[in-house]
């Protein structure tokens, strides 16, 4: 019973570190897009290549996507 107590909590804390880290890559993301909006080309890369770096180290390949809308 214990481990099981203990098993979820683990597998919890590890959903909200992960919640967490795709927060903070979405507002990576969304400085990368102003800081290209207002001609920081150079700061935009050097951002785009640290979240690249910061994926590929934590296996996450995923795309991100605006919504879109619809009828």
């Amino acid at each position: 019973m214990r481990e099981s107590v203990y098993g979820k909590r683990r597998d919890q804390k590890k959903h909200r570190d992960g919640i967490a880290e795709q927060r903070a890559l979405n507002e990576l993301v969304k400085l990368i897009h102003k800081l290209r909006w207002i001609g920081l080309e150079e700061d935009a890369t050097r951002l785009e290549n640290e979240l690249t770096l910061r994926r590929v180290a934590a296996g996450a390949y995923s795309v991100v996507v605006a919504p879109r809308e619809t009828d």
